[in-house]
């Protein structure tokens, strides 16, 4: 409040006072009347002022409240405004021109409580806040009317209506302000309690001033007439900090709630309180009793209609509740269960894992406090996916489910981790041998056909890594990284079977992470370079090189089956095989430039660069700025990816844009005649692995014979790669191998020593 208000508060409510205190000793009847008028009209129009003020710093969310108040405050005081004007006209009848200013404030205000109300509630509280209001409000009129009205002494329509009409606007005013607070939920403040008691001193004044009119008995200078201008004040002073916010504590609210089922009891009783006051009080008018009668009647009604509508609530929220808890197990499943295969999923399998190695942390007393953890991972599942489709791996994926839960035989807690992924958690094991049992039984079980109805048997093995707590591990983190580490480690050995944690495992695994660290950033350091091991025919003669890419890490070299596999996880692959077939490019250009000649030089290309929008023109464009042709270079493919019939088109583009193809790695895939032969292919490279023992083992030289006589029907060449001594070399050749590559005649060499040492000079440089 502003120092000015305040000086101007303190003078008008000292003006209110002096005039009622001279009322009380002027001798005068017209001075008394008059200092009573000026008392009330200096009451009135300071409420007024009042309330003007609590709608100006008003929130916008209370400015409609604020509003109704400033609209009452107004009334009454414009109604005393005319009273004055009835007294000095000396016309005075009941009731008066005055009466319906004063009537009108009333029902405004109760009308703008209601609408306050309503807005801030939910349409299923609004039903039961509505018959709650109108309950009360009867049940109030028709106790005042009993006690009000006890007999008849009302000869006219117009005062008996108006007899009723001032306590059912001010008590009703009352009535809605009082249930309005808990049934939204606000919290009760001294403006609060101001308004509701300005209200009802408003509605008890006149109630008892309208019967000492009727009874003759009004006089000005009484201590009574203060009522009027006490009731102003105190509502005037309760709409000048009034505040109407629903409260934010959710305990209040439902303590405000369970209030608000008292309601109709109180409504009942105070109803049947009245028929009994009713019944009891002397004869009075028939029409003012059958008012009454039907005020109470309709409280009971009223009452009954909230709590039927109240019943229907509580078997909706019931209802809602039934549905809410099973939403609430469907929520569950779907946060902690595989929706594909119904196993336990990643979230539910780190809680479980992790209440398993806190338990048995805390039971230091038992010998046997163990927790296993089996990470099961599927061999060659993403190649499922590639040829078949999702559906196809879905479907494997729900099989692999069963099939692990049937092995297991109730030991042990399944969930499937990730896409092809599955973990097993046994508590306290008996022993590692056992583990190893299990284990083995789950390599066996996987390892069997898969009967697939859209594509028939398959052939999809798994590999295991196992790490224990405390053995292993000291936490549930660690025990779930252990055993990533050894199924790596199974992995790296060949796949298929299963491995125990050890030590070793974490060094290899963070080896490989600082590797792939560094290998963002090999390529700008300028840490690869590039070899080419000759490749010679039956006479020794140089007829091709294959380029092979070389990288060392702070002088120490990498071997590219390390390196390799990471760059293709990563997508290094892209920027990195581009890189080598530029290279391969200017250097075979730079050969020729310099006067040696180079037949073809081959490449390797990974599936991953394969998969590359525009590959091929990609690959055309180098070989342009280079000035080579795309007949001098030979892509090297591996089996596998180049039998997956998705690689088919780009194969066929490569081909027809000039490049020749060629399998590497033969024999280690697993080819079906039918696609190689359609393959636009010019070249099978024999693997190192069966080359190595083929003057010992047999099968190893029938495969290298069959191979060979395989290409020679599809009119392919065949490269034997990895030839180490002169018994392999003569062998090959009478098998009909007519080209050679390997240690016997040359490792990978530097550009300038392969040129010198196995290039021939074109004839133009020769004669010079």
């Amino acid at each position: 409040m502003s120092f000015a208000e305040r000086i101007l508060t303190a003078v008008w409510l000292s003006a209110t006072t002096l005039s009622f205190l001279a009322s009380l000793w002027v001798p005068s009847p017209g001075a008394r009347l008059f200092l009573d008028n000026t008392s009330w009209t200096l009451a009135f129009w300071l409420s007024a002022f009042w309330a003007w003020r609590g709608w100006r710093q008003a929130p916008p969310s209370d400015r409609a409240l604020h509003t109704g108040l400033l609209s009452f405050a107004v009334l009454v005081a414009l109604g005393q405004m005319v009273w004055n004007v009835q007294v000095a006209l000396d016309w005075n009848p009941f009731p008066a021109p005055a009466d319906l200013l004063f009537l009108a404030g009333g029902p405004l205000w109760a009308a703008t409580v209601i609408r306050a109300t309503f807005a801030r509630l939910s349409r299923d509280r609004a039903y039961p806040a509505a018959l709650d209001f109108g309950g009360t409000v009867l049940a109030l009129l028709a106790f005042t009317l009993v006690i009000y009205l006890p007999s008849g002494g009302v000869d006219s329509l117009a005062v008996g209506t108006v007899l009723v009409l001032y306590p059912a606007g001010f008590l009703a005013a009352a009535g809605v302000t009082a249930l309005a607070i808990p049934t939204v939920g606000v919290r009760i403040e001294r403006s609060h309690v101001l308004v509701l008691l300005g209200l009802l001193g408003y509605g008890l004044s006149w109630m008892q001033w309208n019967l000492m009119v009727i009874s003759g008995t009004v006089r000005p200078g009484i201590w009574f007439n203060a009522s009027f201008s006490v009731s102003a004040l105190v509502l005037g002073w309760g709409a000048r900090w009034l505040r109407f916010a629903m409260s934010s504590d959710a305990a209040y609210r439902r303590q405000c709630d369970q209030a608000m089922n008292y309601v109709p009891l109180l409504s009942m009783t105070l109803a049947a309180i009245t028929l009994v006051l009713l019944f009891v009080a002397p004869d009075g008018r028939a029409g003012m009793q059958a008012l009454i009668l039907v005020c109470c009647l309709l409280v009971l009604l009223l009452a009954a209609l909230r709590q039927t509508i109240v019943v229907s609530l509580l078997n909706r929220l019931r209802t809602a509740e039934a549905a809410v808890l099973r939403n609430e197990e469907q929520l569950y499943r779907v946060a902690h269960f595989d929706a594909l295969t119904g196993l336990p999923n990643r979230r539910y399998f780190e809680d479980a894992l992790e209440r398993a190695v806190a338990e048995a942390a805390r039971d230091t007393h038992s010998t046997n406090r163990r927790v296993a953890l089996l990470l099961i991972d599927l061999d060659h599942f993403k190649s499922v996916n590639e040829t078949y489709g999702h559906r196809v791996g879905d479907a494997l994926l729900s099989e692999v489910a069963q099939r692990i839960t049937q092995l297991l035989a109730g030991q042990g807690l399944v969930s499937r981790l990730a896409n092809d992924q599955f973990t097993v958690m046994l508590l306290r094991p008996v022993s590692r041998t056992e583990l190893a049992q299990l284990a083995a039984s789950l390599v066996e079980g996987l390892a069997q056909p898969w009967e697939l109805s859209e594509v028939g048997a398959q052939y999809m093995g798994a590999s295991l890594g196992i790490s224990l707590y405390p053995d292993d591990s000291a936490n549930s983190v660690e025990l779930v990284r252990h055993a990533h580490s050894a199924l790596h480690a199974t992995k790296s050995a060949g796949r298929g079977s299963y491995r125990f944690y050890i030590e070793e495992f974490t060094q290899i695994t963070r080896g490989r992470l600082e590797l792939r660290r560094r290998l963002h950033n090999a390529l700008q350091a300028g840490e690869f370079a590039l070899v080419y091991q000759p490749q010679l025919n039956q006479q020794r003669q140089t007829v091709g090189a294959e380029a092979l890419l070389r990288w060392s890490v702070d002088g120490k070299a990498v071997p590219p089956d390390e390196f390799i596999p990471l760059a293709e996880e990563s997508g290094l692959i892209v920027p990195i095989g581009l890189w080598v077939f530029e290279t391969a490019c200017h250097q075979m250009a730079q050969w020729r430039a310099e006067g040696w000649q180079v037949p073809v030089v081959s490449v390797n290309v990974s599936t991953i660069q394969l998969r590359e929008p525009g590959f091929t023109q990609t690959l055309l464009g180098v070989t342009q700025r280079a000035g080579v042709t795309p007949a001098s270079l030979v892509l090297e493919i591996t089996e596998s990816q180049l039998l997956d019939e998705s690689l088919y088109a780009i194969a066929l583009e490569l081909k027809n844009a000039g490049f020749a193809l060629s399998i590497d790695d033969f024999g280690t895939g697993h080819s079906s005649l039918i696609k190689l032969k359609r393959l636009p292919v010019s070249e099978l490279k024999i693997d190192k692995v069966f080359v190595r023992d083929i003057v010992v083992d047999v099968n190893d030289r029938e495969i290298c014979a069959t191979v060979n006589a395989l290409a020679r029907t599809l009119g392919l060449e065949v490269v034997a790669e990895g030839v180490e001594t002169e018994e392999q070399l003569q062998f090959l050749i009478r098998m009909g191998c007519e080209r050679f590559q390997g240690w016997l005649f040359a490792p990978a060499l530097p550009p300038r020593q392969l040129a010198e040492q196995w290039l021939q000079r074109q004839a133009s440089h020769a004669a010079q």
